[in-house]
């Protein structure tokens, strides 16, 4: 069912319908029909509700399984002609498209033995796919055009001139395929972890090295866009912020002088480079890339909604917490008609929950009807991959409950949970990297410690303040989006909830 829920979420029904084009697939009112609108406007989630829908009361579940695969085929075929007849996209989409769709035809001309208008359009083909650097297209063509010239033509000249160019071509592939398999190596191993990731800069240091003398040999675009972000990745990784922003906007000076848009490399060098801004606490920099580079990320993919991440971070951060809520609002309502992967979701119900925070603190007006109530167990099932993520989202989750309990003055609730959090500490945040999260945390363990009795929450917890700012946020080792708010805003923040004015303890002069 997954698989299906993907595949018609993902393409748009709207023009399918105003095109003309759902009717010619789908008999009106037909199960089959009835199914795709109701999993296209989430009323089907699960083969459960499939059945109750269209089947009450039966149990059909061989009928079901071929309906599914009967649907699932008419979708592939919408996917094929909408996307061939998309105008969207860049100039290099299009294009990867159009020379694919040639590249279908070609073989099918060439298998029919239509040899002459085929070659014809291989030749043509050559040229776009040369221009927008489609290495792998490229050489399927020149391999059909060098063993049609060599053994059908007999032109030599011609023979020789594919024969070359595919064994120019073919080492350029090795060095992207070489570049690409070794930064998706060093990236596994984060997908699903926000923890610090400190121990692959020696890695991606050394894996640099090696692809360097190819990205000095060839301007491939793919070398340079897998090559550049191995390159990123050693400075990111240790949280040199400085020098990440110097490669990334090399790298934007690099994509940007190519001959055609290069959307997607420039997204995820922007994007490093907000994050950049961010840490440094260049706020107008950050604030004016996002402003002024949005539209180069299509709405509702995956690189868009990680750009309403750092908009959502640059305008914690700044404490323009109202904004923030709208952002935050946005993407949940743009992410309940979609389907992305699980942790994109999780993260903004994390964010969520420090909103609701915020409007129980009167820093964010919600809309009339907006329901504030917090409630812990839901918000923990709605998200299991971070809540296992111990040295990384599990932090700001861990405190966002402490906070709310904090403020209800839950006494018996929060003084329940302190030896399990200590425990947590112990064992998880003992490592550098954690080290801010460790003194906060500590901090806020305070405020109970201390029956909630103001004076003696400043005084039992300023060492750990104080430790805190030892280690400033630009300087931390820890991954950028481990501080939803800024920890010593987040202080003032549970200080307040408290009714206490300001969250530092005033020496005596």
């Amino acid at each position: 069912m997954q698989d299906l829920i993907e595949l018609i979420r993902s393409i748009n029904i709207s023009r399918v319908k105003s095109g003309g084009l759902w009717n010619f697939i789908f008999e009106q009112g037909s199960l089959m029909e009835q199914l795709c609108d109701a999993i296209y406007e989430g009323k089907v989630n699960t083969d459960q509700e499939a059945l109750e829908l269209l089947y009450p009361g039966e149990r059909p579940s061989s009928k079901y399984a071929n309906l599914k695969e009967r649907l699932k085929e008419r979708i592939l075929n919408v996917v094929f002609l909408l996307e061939f007849r998309s105008q969207t996209g860049s100039d290099r989409q299009k294009a990867y498209m159009e020379c694919n769709k040639k590249w279908a035809a070609a073989m099918v001309l060439m298998s029919k033995n239509a040899k002459g208008v085929s070659v014809s359009l291989l030749e043509s083909m050559l040229k776009q796919s040369l221009h927008y650097e489609f290495t792998e297209l490229t050489l399927s063509i020149l391999s059909s055009l060098r063993l049609h010239y060599g053994t059908i033509y007999g032109d030599v000249s011609k023979y020789n001139l594919y024969r070359e160019m595919y064994r120019k071509y073919q080492q350029i592939l090795l060095m992207e395929n070489e570049a690409e398999d070794a930064y998706t190596y060093l990236v596994s191993h984060f997908v699903n972890s926000k923890a610090s990731k400190t121990p692959i800069s020696d890695q991606a240091y050394e894996t640099f090295a090696l692809i360097e003398p190819h990205m000095k040999e060839s301007d491939s675009f793919r070398l340079h866009l897998c090559g550049r972000l191995i390159q990123v990745m050693i400075h990111s990784s240790k949280n040199d912020y400085a020098s990440t922003a110097i490669v990334c906007e090399d790298a934007i000076a690099f994509f940007t002088k190519k001959e055609f848009e290069s959307n997607l490399p420039l997204q995820a060098f922007y994007y490093q480079l907000i994050v950049c801004y961010i840490q440094l606490q260049e706020f107008e920099k950050g604030a004016a890339i996002i402003e002024q580079y949005q539209s180069i990320f299509d709405e509702g993919s995956f690189n868009w909604f990680k750009l309403q991440e750092l908009f959502f971070l640059l305008a914690m951060y700044t404490k323009h917490y109202q904004q923030a809520f709208e952002v935050c609002e946005m993407v949940l309502k743009k992410l309940r008609s979609g389907n992305q992967p699980s942790q994109i979701a999780e993260m903004w119900k994390i964010y969520e929950a420090y909103a609701q925070f915020l409007i129980a603190l009167d820093k964010i007006q919600p809309p009339k009807n907006y329901s504030t109530k917090f409630r812990v167990n839901k918000f923990l099932n709605e998200i299991p991959t971070y809540s296992k993520d111990k040295q990384g989202m599990n932090i700001p989750i861990l405190i966002i409950q402490i906070l709310f309990s904090i403020m209800e003055k839950n006494v018996d609730q929060t003084i329940d949970r302190i030896e399990a959090i200590e425990k947590y500490c112990s064992r998880y945040l003992k490592q550098n990297e954690t080290f801010r999260s460790s003194c906060f945390i500590k901090a806020l363990l305070q405020i109970p410690a201390a029956s909630f009795h103001p004076e003696i929450v400043l005084q039992k917890a300023q060492k750990y303040i104080d430790m805190l700012e030892t280690q400033p946020l630009e300087v931390a080792y820890q991954t950028h989006e481990i501080e939803i708010i800024p920890y010593e805003h987040l202080w003032d923040l549970a200080m307040e909830s408290l009714g206490i004015a300001k969250g530092r303890a005033v020496a005596n002069g």
